[in-house]
């Protein structure tokens, strides 16, 4: 026996469906007519006990439930249908939306990526390619303020890397006036400026400004002739860095002792030992402990000495020709072992030697006259520079040099005479 409601197999006694809970409707008994005897009614009656007709109709129920499942499929599907199709839509919508979410992420990411790049590049001082990783940015994101904030900083940092450049090209061509408005404008770029990219720049600047205070000084050099004039200079030197001062401080020191000891000079030839002497001493004040004027202002001394006593011994010199005479005899008592002169790049000519005591006694104030003459042998000028060490025992040797300023050509020098005391 089978549900007419869904085709499931059902026990013989079941009043309604296991499956889907129907009601079973139960087959009608087939009467039988006849006359028969006891046994044939006891038969009849156990026929009607337990035998049903055969009801075809229920024979193919079966194949009607499995049809009527089929059916009740495709009906659910056509009632779901009108709910699944704004789900799938959705569905496709989200998975949209978080594909674009992520690519956006993604681009987000890179772009600040790109931006970090390009700081830390410009910080190195690469301009160029970090405005490109800029504009690169930019591409992807026109509209972050923040690289174009940047790229905008980069852009002036690429001006004042120009300006920069320029103010270094007067420099060399000691245009130092051109330099420093140069500089002036790039300083009214970057003063108010407190990002860190700037501050290459300033230190830059203070270097370049420090060129053009070195270089100004230098170029007025040539035109100073007093120990006050030069002095002033050493104290604008004193200023600025001492790398980059010591150079030219070293030069003007030269420049100073030279002043002191040609002044010094004209003094002594007058016989004016305290003008000589206060000559010296402020040379001194400059050039502290220099061997020159040390040995300068011991030469001094020594010729005042020997002067005050000559004034008193006036009376003797008769008595004393004799030994004047033995005196210039021994005029080799200082061998010359040599003497160069060299003009430098600026045109300054350096005269350099040393001598030899040959003497059998220790002499003193050793003092050397030449004069220079150009390439074809014409007279340039003469001087008289003083060895040092002061005292020279006997097989001692002594250096002397000296400077003249603005020679601007090739030059020898000649020994012309040679003075020193005998101790």
């Amino acid at each position: 026996m089978f549900c007419n409601q869904c085709g499931e197999k059902l026990a013989a006694d079941s009043r309604f469906c296991t499956k889907c809970g129907a009601p079973v409707a139960r087959p009608k008994e087939e009467m039988k007519d006849g006359n028969g005897s006891g046994q044939a009614a006891a038969d009849e009656s156990l026929s009607k006990k337990h035998t049903y007709p055969i009801d075809e109709a229920n024979m193919d129920t079966p194949v009607n439930g499995a049809e009527s499942r089929s059916e009740r499929k495709r009906t659910t599907f056509k009632s779901a249908l009108p709910f699944a199709l704004p789900l799938v839509s959705i569905l496709i919508a989200a998975i949209g939306l978080s594909y674009y979410y992520f690519q956006e992420k993604e681009v987000n990411a890179e772009v600040l990526g790109i931006m970090k790049s390009a700081e830390e590049t410009a910080l190195k001082g690469d301009y160029e390619a970090s405005k490109k990783l800029l504009e690169e940015g930019i591409s992807k994101r026109p509209e972050y303020t923040a690289l174009k904030g940047n790229l905008d900083l980069v852009n002036l940092a690429l001006e004042l890397e120009g300006i920069l450049d320029t103010a270094s090209s007067k420099i060399k061509k000691t245009e130092f006036n051109a330099a420093s408005k140069g500089l002036a404008s790039l300083k009214s770029k970057i003063n108010d400026s407190e990002s860190p990219l700037f501050e290459p720049f300033k230190a830059k600047v203070e270097e370049k400004e420090v060129q053009i205070a070195v270089g100004t000084i230098k170029k007025e050099l040539n035109g100073l002739k007093t120990v006050d004039e030069l002095a002033g200079k050493l104290s604008i030197l004193a200023t600025l860095p001492e790398k980059e001062a010591t150079p030219v401080k070293t030069e003007i020191l030269n420049k100073i002792i030279q002043i002191s000891t040609d002044d010094a000079e004209g003094k002594l030839k007058g016989k004016q030992f305290t003008d000589a002497f206060s000559i010296i001493d402020k040379g001194l004040e400059y050039a502290t402990n220099d061997k020159k004027l040390l040995a300068f202002r011991d030469r001094v001394e020594q010729e005042r000495s020997a002067f005050e006593q000559a004034e008193q011994q006036r009376i003797e010199q008769a008595m004393e020709a004799a030994a004047q005479e033995d005196l210039k005899n021994r005029t080799a008592a200082v061998e010359v072992l040599g003497v160069t002169a060299e003009v430098d790049e600026y045109g300054d000519l350096y005269v350099t030697g040393e001598v030899k005591n040959t003497a059998t006694a220790s002499i003193s104030s050793v003092t050397i006259y030449y004069s220079v003459y150009d390439a074809d042998n014409s007279y340039i000028t003469d001087g008289s520079v003083t060895v040092y060490p002061y005292y020279l025992e006997p097989g001692e040797s002594g250096s002397f040099d000296d400077i003249y300023y603005g020679i601007y050509q090739d030059a020898t020098v000649d020994i012309d005479n040679i003075t020193w005391y005998l101790n």
